[in-house]
């Protein structure tokens, strides 16, 4: 009897037999598609939760899996087997940590998926982003936090921060309360740790604006872009966010994420835990509750459409708005325009259209720890097709 937990594990970490991949492959036959199907699934988690995302984890079970998958699914639906690739979000997740890994496999065990003729010109990859942030104190001069792997920073007032792994986590508010901002420049994200204990996770290309001690009967930041927030919690000193002058969220402790880049349809406040309150520029607000999103019109993208309403979302797709901060990509259900926009962001590169935004169905998730090339090479099988020249990437019909 197989121990499929055991052998999954090995698999992950490429340490099974050829006898061992033998007896699986002849062992998958006897499943039903569905319990298939829940392999691929605790195999992509178990890679992409492994610590080192560099280990090589073993291709022969995706090919096995893939072509089981693959050959009944195209008897039953008389669909041609390449179209069914990727289907599942796992694909995906389990093909970019190989190609972190160094080895591109898919069809056949050690057989390298090939390069799409439209990139195979392209001789420089572009990395994935990285953790970096530049902190810019009340006296306007600069550091790069991504240069300082750890160590203490003296600030002004007598303010004390360390800095621990990726985390700016400030341990002394001092005597006298100053201003910083820590900004992350295209293709940079790192965490915060407030005065107050708040914990703060900022995506690419954005920023906030805090007090190194909080005084006053609320304790007030200002973001840009996106970010994620673990507010502390003190009812006597309520915590408030203000959006880029165009929303603010009230709230007395609870977990959100807030997306409010300026290139964005929308500016949206997901709720995990608690409650908070999202007003617009003209004091209109709601209350949300764990699991919905408020939408704040940002650009309108149809004439009656008008910037600034609200909309609530009842059931969020909670686990889409984090991702970013859990290392991945979630492109289900997701404009084309809006996943470009997130890698422009995260690749420092220019998205432009050949022939206006094609209309595909993206779905599935992958990590983000992928270089620009490798998931060019997924999304091709999902449909999109690009040409990349240094770092602009066209769209093609």
């Amino acid at each position: 009897m197989i121990d499929k937990s055991i052998i999954l594990n090995k698999y992950a970490r490429n340490e099974v037999s050829p006898a061992e991949h033998e007896a699986f492959q002849s062992w998958l036959k006897t499943l039903p598609a569905g319990e298939i199907e829940a392999l691929i699934d605790q195999y992509g988690e178990m890679v992409a939760g492994m610590e080192s995302p560099g280990t090589a984890a073993n291709p022969g079970l995706l090919a096995g899996i893939y072509r089981e998958i693959s050959k009944r699914e195209a008897a039953a639906t008389n669909i041609p087997i390449k179209r069914l690739t990727f289907r599942k979000w796992t694909w995906a997740a389990a093909i970019a940590l190989l190609l972190i890994a160094g080895g591109i496999y898919v069809w056949k065990v050690n057989q390298p998926l090939p390069v799409p003729s439209e990139l195979a010109n392209n001789i420089k990859d572009i990395e994935p982003g990285t953790n970096g942030a530049i902190l810019t104190l009340s006296d306007g001069s600069k550091l790069a936090l991504d240069s300082i792997h750890s160590g203490t920073i003296n600030l002004q007032g007598g303010a004390v921060a360390k800095i621990s792994g990726d985390i700016l986590i400030y341990e002394n508010s001092g005597q006298a309360s100053s201003y910083n901002t820590m900004s992350t420049p295209v293709g940079r994200q790192f965490q915060l740790s407030l005065p107050d204990g708040t914990k703060v996770w900022l995506n690419s290309a954005s920023s906030i604006h805090y007090p190194t001690r909080f005084t006053g009967p609320e304790r007030k930041v200002d973001i840009t872009g996106e970010a994620y927030f673990e507010v502390a919690r003190n009812a006597a000193q309520p915590f408030k966010v203000n959006v880029n002058n165009k929303a603010t969220i009230q709230v007395l402790g609870t977990n959100f994420n807030v997306n409010a880049y300026d290139n964005e349809y929308t500016i949206n406040t997901t709720l995990l835990q608690g409650a908070v309150r999202v007003l617009n520029s003209g004091q209109q607000s709601v209350v949300i509750k764990p699991g919905q999103q408020a939408k704040i019109t940002n650009i309108a993208s149809h004439q009656a459409d008008q910037k600034g309403n609200i909309q609530v979302i009842a059931a969020a797709n909670v686990d889409q708005a984090v991702a970013w901060k859990d290392g991945l990509f979630d492109f289900n259900g997701a404009e084309l325009g809006e996943v470009m926009r997130q890698l422009e962001r995260w690749y420092d590169i220019k998205v432009i259209y050949a022939d206006g935004i094609p209309n595909v169905e993206l779905a599935g998730k992958m990590t983000r720890g992928v270089s620009l090339q490798g998931l060019l090479i997924v999304l091709k099988e999902l449909g999109v097709h690009c040409k990349l020249e240094g770092r602009t990437l066209t769209i093609l019909p």
